[in-house]
């Protein structure tokens, strides 16, 4: 677990989790125990955190299963409290991208992920920066 940088300019520094992930069938387990530790002394809601372990494992999951990335390529995973009960999550990996298209409802194995942040997140995204990111936000509006 790392901080993030604004204490020496006199703002509050909120903790901020950030690790790496081989792009292997074992990150979306590991990632769910990084999120699951980095929040336990927080005062997010039981509810709160098992949705938040879904969306991350989900996001995760996508992250080793669909892009077209380089052997050997790792996930990043961060987030951080925004607020009380509320989380910020970002997985990037080394993917090209992709546009977010709704969930066909005829395919009965795909699909869930996006659609699972699409149901539960409060906001999330798509980017590409060197990577694709997304990300995700769990609690109270901000």
């Amino acid at each position: 677990m790392t901080t993030g940088p604004g204490a020496s300019r006199g703002v509050v520094d909120t903790p901020t989790l950030r690790i790496k992930l081989e792009c292997n069938p074992q990150a979306p387990s590991l990632a769910r125990a990084a999120i699951t530790g980095f929040l336990q002394e927080s005062d997010i809601t039981p509810e709160s955190l098992a949705t938040l372990t879904l969306l991350v494992s989900e996001v995760v999951t996508n992250a080793v299963v669909h892009p077209e990335s380089p052997p050997a390529s790792e996930i990043v995973l961060c987030a951080h409290e925004l607020a009380e009960d509320a989380i910020r999550v970002e997985v990037t990996d080394q993917g090209s991208g992709f546009t977010p298209v709704p969930r066909d409802p005829r395919q009965r194995d795909a699909g869930y992920g996006l659609y699972l942040l699409e149901t539960q997140a409060t906001r999330w995204g798509v980017e590409q920066h060197g990577g694709t990111r997304v990300w995700f936000e769990i609690g109270p509006a901000s």
